[in-house]
C-alpha cells in the first residue's frame, strides 16, 4: 500500500469515530437522572441502554453503585430474586436544536414485570451559555403504559 493511500484511509478512518453533537447537548442530563430519589431499598437498578448514543452520554454512570449497567444486545438476566430486580431501558435524543437552546427527549422503559411495561418520558429544554450547555427546565412529563 502506497503512503498516500494510507493516509487517506486513516484520514477516512478517523472521520468515522468522532463525537456526536448531540452527546454534548445531553450531557447536562446524566446529573440530572442522577438527581432522582434513591430507591429505598439497596439493590442497584440494571440500566439497558436503547442505542450508542445513550451509551457515550452516560458512559460516567458506570461508576454510579446505584445503577448496573447491561452491554447493549446482551440477554438480561436478573442475578437475584425477580422481586427485587429493577430494570430498565434509557434513552435519550435531541428532537430540535435551535441555535443556543435545544428541546431533548429522555426516557425509561420498565418492562413490569408480568404486567404492561410503562414508559416514563419527559421533555427537556436545554441551553447553551458560553459554550456549555446545561439543563433549563423539565418542559412535560408522561407515563404512558406500553402494548
Amino acid at each position: 500500500m502506497t503512503r498516500s493511500t494510507a493516509s487517506l484511509l486513516l484520514f477516512a478512518l478517523t472521520g468515522c469515530f468522532h463525537s456526536s453533537p448531540d452527546a454534548a447537548v445531553l450531557a447536562p442530563l446524566v446529573a440530572h437522572l442522577t438527581q432522582e430519589p434513591a430507591d429505598q431499598s439497596n439493590q442497584p437498578e440494571y440500566l439497558v441502554f436503547a442505542d450508542e448514543l445513550t451509551a457515550t452520554v452516560f458512559k460516567s454512570l458506570r461508576r454510579d453503585t446505584r445503577y448496573k449497567i447491561v452491554p447493549i444486545g446482551k440477554p438480561f438476566v436478573c442475578p437475584s430474586d425477580i422481586a427485587q430486580c429493577r430494570r430498565s431501558e434509557l434513552s435519550v435524543r435531541v428532537n430540535k436544536l435551535m441555535g443556543d437552546s435545544a428541546i431533548a427527549t429522555m426516557q425509561r422503559i420498565y418492562p413490569g414485570g408480568g404486567r404492561q411495561p410503562i414508559a416514563y418520558t419527559e421533555q427537556i429544554l436545554l441551553v447553551r451559555q458560553n459554550g456549555k450547555w446545561r439543563m433549563e427546565k423539565v418542559l412535560g412529563r408522561a407515563a404512558i403504559i406500553l402494548m
